[in-house]
């Protein structure tokens, strides 16, 4: 690969051959290739581990000499959409079903946010009314001793004729700060012990009578208020969650397009992939390949899966690329342990290919490496975060950006003429054959019925 013609081209001449010659109906010529006599070794240094320290080198130019690659012909059915549509969907609906399983999971604890809300505020309005009551109880009592403070004023005025005694009574009884209340005590001085406790009971009242309605107010509007945020909060989570669904609802709308236009090789090789991992498995095993893999084919499958949607490539179409490259996964290298399902590092000038530590590595450095030729920018910040680029030399390659389709594989990932439609030729049987293949439904959890008793 790296635009060097391999030998792996000639080594998959049998999945060539069980394929529908490619572009046939596009009125393209289709080359000869010619199995060879003598059996060509496979097999590489095995990749480093990020631990030991030391890099991978890839070729990062392009080939030695140039090729001319034709164009799609005016005949093949061209992909009408922008390019970067599919990848702008697979983003879509990946955010959309983050932030529906974040809004989801808030879900439950606001609900039960709200229950307990509403449940402190029954408790507050209940305690609410027994403030009230209480309340209602020392203001009897407050307006009783008011009388008795009155009569006794009344009475010193009478007896004693003492002025300053009753407006110093009066004033204790009017005013609203306990400070200034507290300053008429030394008139009283001489006025008696009986109406000085009468005062003194008049203060502690009025003081608890401010006290409660305080309270009341605060525990009423802090209940009211807790229940007001649940219920809000509750109100944001559903409306996320519907945001999402909606969302999710668009995006599928625009991928059935995307499938509906993705019907040669010159569709995008970023976007969402349109298979199951059983209906690719299953076509690999309808086909009767010999696969010498190092996981079961549908374990295999669904890796495609996984590592296309974290990359951005259609992961199905990148399963076809590699039983062309493998011959139906037959020769993943010179070992089954090799876990090289695209050729990469081969070419006729290279004595050996990479090696990958596991299937789930060999399928991310293909998957990386097909973002890497369409995508210039790739990988942000975000993606190394969780996974280191596996062949870093790849990241200057020349040709970086100008790769976006299939089709443009020819020349660039292989010399091999028509290579990527040789790659949607094998994924468009997949597709038919999926439509005879539908996944069937889980199987539903069993019910435990209650056993009679005896």
């Amino acid at each position: 690969m790296f635009g060097l013609s391999r030998a792996r081209v000639a080594v998959v001449a049998a999945v060539v051959a069980s394929v529908a010659a490619p572009g046939a109906a596009y009125a393209l010529a289709t080359p000869t290739t010619t199995k060879p006599t003598t059996t060509t070794t496979i097999g590489g240094p095995r990749i480093p581990s990020p631990s030991d320290g030391s890099t991978t080198t890839v070729p990062s130019t392009g080939p030695t000499t140039t090729t001319t690659i034709p164009g799609p012909p005016p005949e093949m059915p061209a992909f009408t959409l922008p390019t970067s549509v599919g990848i702008e969907l697979l983003k879509t609906m990946q955010q959309a079903k983050t932030d529906l399983t974040a809004a989801q999971g808030g879900l439950g604890p606001a609900e039960a946010g709200v229950a307990a809300a509403r449940k402190k505020d029954a408790a507050a309005r209940r305690e609410l009314q027994k403030l009230e009551a209480a309340a209602r109880k020392t203001q009897r009592l407050l307006d009783e001793t008011r009388t008795l403070l009155h009569r006794a004023a009344a009475e010193a005025y009478i007896h004693a004729g003492d002025a300053q005694i009753m407006n110093a009574i009066s004033g204790y009884l009017n005013t609203t700060s306990i400070v200034q209340a507290g300053s008429q005590l030394h008139v009283l001085g001489t006025f008696g012990s009986n109406q000085k406790h009468l005062l003194d009971q008049y203060l502690g009242l009025k003081r608890r009578v401010d006290g409660q309605v305080a309270n009341i107010r605060d525990v009423a509007a802090r209940a009211a208020a807790a229940v007001r945020s649940a219920e809000k909060r509750l109100t944001e989570f559903h409306s996320k969650i519907d945001d999402a669904r909606t969302r999710t609802a668009v995006a599928l709308a625009g991928i059935h397009d995307f499938q509906t236009a993705a019907t040669s090789a010159t569709s995008p090789i970023l976007g969402p992939s349109r298979l199951t991992a059983k209906q690719m498995s299953d076509f690999v095993v309808s086909q009767h390949y010999t696969t010498h893999i190092t996981v079961p084919i549908e374990v295999l499958a669904q890796i495609y899966l996984d590592e296309g949607a974290a990359t951005g490539v259609r992961g199905d179409v990148a399963f076809a690329q590699s039983i062309l490259e493998t011959a139906g996964f037959a020769n993943p290298g010179s070992a089954a342990t090799d876990n090289n399902f695209a050729g990469i590092g081969w070419c006729d000038s290279c004595a050996h290919g990479f090696d990958f530590p596991d299937a789930k590595t060999g399928v991310r450095a293909q998957m990386q490496l097909l973002r890497v030729y369409v995508d210039p920018f790739f990988p942000d910040a975000a993606y190394t975060a969780k996974d280191p680029i596996l062949l870093p030399g790849t990241l200057t390659l020349g040709f970086r950006g100008k790769v976006q389709t299939w089709w443009d594989l020819w020349g660039t990932w292989a010399t091999g003429a028509l290579y990527g439609q040789r790659v949607y030729d094998i994924y468009q049987r997949m597709v038919t054959f999926s439509l005879f293949d539908p996944t069937p439904p889980p199987p539903a959890a069993p019910t435990s019925k209650p056993k009679p008793k005896p």
